[in-house]
């Protein structure tokens, strides 16, 4: 077949093909590309020497104290030295330690039978009453009427539903079987046997 190509029903002459460049022939080609490796290798190095030293770290570092003359210590009396006791060792085991969610945090809860003719009572044992705070310390029913027993700042309260802790805004609003609902000033507040609230 011919390297001529021919349109048919032209006078156009012929089209012939181009002759392969001279580059791929000789070693020119060649040598353009080593040169720009070679140029771009030259580059990275020079980068490389200036940006390396911003990386490094001095291990050993001069220090240097100003002269100004001895130094003079300050003079302490034995008035003024405080000898402090070391604090007892603690393991993180002795401060962080799992706590049952379940088991209440007050004391023990005695849990009495309910019939209709005898007296049900919920109470709960605490060593300490915090000032300021309401703590509901049992709920119980006597012939079918229900109270709770209460300790506001040290004394003892036993109120019925619709009954106020004179002097504050605390009201009893419902006694249920292990709870009650109290109302201070607009705000309804649920306490469960054991339990203390301040606000």
């Amino acid at each position: 077949m011919s390297e001529e190509f021919v349109v048919p029903g032209t006078e156009q002459p012929p089209v012939v093909a181009a002759e392969v460049s001279s580059a791929k022939k000789t070693n020119k080609g060649l040598l353009v590309a080593l040169g720009a490796v070679a140029v771009l290798a030259i580059i990275a190095a020079i980068v490389v020497l200036l940006v390396l030293p911003l990386f490094t770290v001095v291990d050993e570092v001069e220090v240097r104290v100003p002269e100004q003359g001895a130094p003079q210590n300050p003079v302490v009396t034995s008035e003024e030295i405080e000898s402090t006791e070391a604090a007892d060792r603690v393991t993180n085991d002795e401060v962080f330690t799992f706590r049952d969610i379940f088991k209440p945090l007050l004391g023990a809860v005695t849990v009495g039978t309910t019939t209709a003719t005898e007296s049900t009572t919920e109470t709960v044992e605490i060593s300490e009453y915090a000032a300021g705070t309401l703590y509901l310390t049992a709920v119980g029913s006597e012939n079918g009427e229900q109270f709770a027993s209460f300790v506001w700042n040290g004394e003892d309260y036993v109120l019925g539903e619709g009954d106020i802790i004179d002097g504050t805004p605390w009201k009893v609003l419902d006694i249920r079987t292990s709870d009650v609902v109290m109302l201070y000033g607009d705000q309804q507040v649920v306490l469960s046997v054991g339990q203390g609230i301040s606000k």
